[in-house]
């Protein structure tokens, strides 16, 4: 008998539709959902976001624009266009400066007020982004003559 290995077909398929994932999930974050928080004395400002579960979300945002303590509470809003957004309430669980090379960034991993009546609506917006995740398909202009 030969030294073969065992191929877990199930776990890299779950591997491959996390990366499936992330990379939608950046498309998204970049071209339909923006994110803004409210800093005290200076306003709304835009964050980078970078991840977003059921439990949280990942997002970054430029030093000059405010910062935020760990175990700090914030008001949070996710635009789906210019003048639409689902509020949120975050609970600042990690901060951690970022020397990008070209800049600093604080980029912070957030908990979700899951008793806040607009979570409801983030939860369902994570299950669409697992669901888009797992139907989605890269259009490689391979379709001609499309009934639109």
């Amino acid at each position: 008998m030969s030294d073969s290995k065992v191929v877990n077909f199930a776990k890299h398929q779950q591997q491959k539709q996390a990366v499936i994932r992330r990379e939608y999930e950046r498309i998204l974050y970049k071209q339909f959902l923006g994110g803004y928080t409210v800093i005290e004395n200076l306003g709304l400002k835009g964050v980078e976001l970078h991840d977003i579960s059921k439990s949280g979300c990942l997002f970054s945002m430029d030093p000059h624009d405010g910062a935020f303590n760990v175990g700090e509470d914030i008001d949070f809003r996710f635009y789906f266009s210019t003048n639409a957004y689902v509020p949120a309430k975050l609970k600042i669980v990690r901060a951690e400066k970022l020397d990008e090379g070209y800049g600093v960034r604080w980029q912070y991993g957030c908990s979700f007020d899951l008793a806040n009546q607009s979570y409801p609506a983030l939860e369902k917006f994570v299950d669409f982004l697992d669901a888009f995740a797992q139907a989605a398909r890269e259009d490689k202009g391979d379709q001609k003559n499309l009934p639109w």
